[in-house]
């Protein structure tokens, strides 16, 4: 079976369709979205822009000889694709995003270097006196788990003209990389947490300036900045290791997270003339703690009344769902959902996390005997949903003519022993005329 399918796959990716049989790095190739901006004249007569979008393959670098991909972009030219075949020498960009190609998203752009010329130091870049044409690649993978952001060298030549045909090939070098691991990280409260980010750079001993930033409700405030031309570090808030990121490693690291730490996390790295940042979104996440009063049990006559109370505390962030159900033991319909239930406002704690209650007066009744109340608690932080449960048991209340009967059974009672009182009192003072 594993001998088909393998077969099987390798027969789509040669047809050029892009299996989920295959990582990136397996496969070398990946469809992607080459976005341009267009300028025109809107109706204000003013300048607007229109974004293009063209179908565009990546072909990575590989085992494979450059003539040999090279030939496989050709058979790509009749399907209407711009190709953009990296050679060597160049950075492994697969090596960050090595995942099955329908869980990344790709997306291709032409990249500015602002009217900063200066000549790139990697192979092949220094010396020339034109400016060289940029493009970036941007690999994202659909849940979140990294962002890898290539920077593609075309040299300047008479064949790279400023329009790019929608089957041209171009041959680019893969520079500089900047990545980073989850773009969305949860942790709770007073955790330690990292946040990864990452380079490389083609060639050594680069001018690198990195630098994070926190960014919340448009207030972006500077955390850490590092410039290897004067190796001098600037540390405001959370720990990056200077030592490594020569090495490539920039990742930040935050101790005992508070909900200040929340909000948008900016990893930049600035290698003269390339500038690229990652965005990594922190949530503090605080799961709820739920009881319910009275306790696991609950013994009421019937046509009696009792409140019952589902106390929520503890949890961050604010939105919250509480249900109130009642659920028949053995039964696999639905629960039944109880209406007419009240809540408290919300509770703000002293460390920043929320809590409410929720309840509604129960009146017992016998269909409700042996049945379930169950508090459902639903929160961003929680896979499943938390529930507490009330079993209740109901007693028969006393009939009226038992209550009655009863009632003249006891005034009888009453009645006989007033009379048997009397009458003893009676028979003492007959006894007392007598003179014998």
């Amino acid at each position: 079976m594993f001998c088909n399918v393998a077969v099987i796959c390798f027969w789509l990716l040669n047809a050029g369709s892009f299996s989920a049989c295959f990582t990136l790095k397996q496969s070398g190739r990946m469809m992607c979205s080459f976005v341009e901006e267009q300028y025109y004249l809107g109706e204000s007569m003013g300048p607007e822009i229109k974004y293009l979008q063209r179908n565009a393959l990546l072909l990575l670098n590989s085992p494979d000889t450059e003539e040999e991909r090279a030939a496989r972009a050709r058979e790509f030219q009749h399907s209407g694709v711009i190709t953009f075949l990296v050679k060597d020498p160049s950075l492994h960009v697969a090596r960050h995003a090595d995942e099955d190609t329908d869980k990344l998203q790709c997306e291709m752009k032409r990249y500015s270097t602002a009217g900063i010329h200066a000549p790139w130091p990697g192979a092949g870049g220094v010396g020339s006196d034109t400016p060289d044409n940029w493009f970036t690649c941007t690999i994202k993978h659909r849940e979140n788990q990294f962002s890898v952001t290539a920077f593609l060298r075309q040299p300047p030549s008479p064949e790279s003209e400023l329009r790019i045909g929608d089957t041209d090939t171009l041959r680019v070098s893969a520079v500089f990389v900047v990545h980073s691991g989850p773009t969305v990280v949860e942790t709770a409260l007073r955790r330690d947490v990292r946040l990864d980010c990452g380079f490389s750079v083609d060639h050594a001993r680069p001018d690198v300036t990195v630098e994070w930033r926190l960014q919340l409700r448009g207030d972006r405030r500077k955390l850490f900045s590092y410039a290897s031309r004067s190796g001098q570090a600037e540390r405001l808030e959370g720990e990056v290791s200077v030592a490594e990121i020569p090495r490539g490693n920039a990742s930040l690291r935050l101790a005992g997270v508070t909900l200040k730490s929340e909000g948008t996390y900016v990893c930049s790295v600035y290698v003269p003339p390339l500038y690229s940042s990652q965005d990594i979104q922190l949530d503090i996440v605080e799961s709820p703690r739920v009881s319910v009063s009275p306790s696991s049990s609950l013994t009421l006559q019937e046509g009696a009344e009792e409140k019952l109370v589902c106390d929520i505390d503890g949890y961050y962030p604010l939105d919250v769902q509480v249900e109130w159900l009642r659920e028949v033991p053995g039964e696999r319909r639905l629960p039944h959902v109880v209406k007419h239930i009240l809540f408290t406002s919300h509770r703000h704690n002293m460390d920043g996390t929320y809590g409410i209650s929720a309840f509604f007066l129960l009146r017992a009744s016998l269909q409700d005997h042996g049945v379930d109340y169950t508090c459902r608690v639903s929160h961003k932080s929680l896979r499943v949903s938390i529930r507490k449960s009330v079993r209740l048991a109901v007693e028969a209340a006393p009939q009226i003519g038992t209550i009655l009967l009863g009632f003249l059974f006891f005034v009888l009672l009453i009645m006989l022993a007033v009379l048997l009182k009397y009458l003893h009192k009676a028979r003492e003072t007959s006894n007392k005329k007598k003179p014998y």
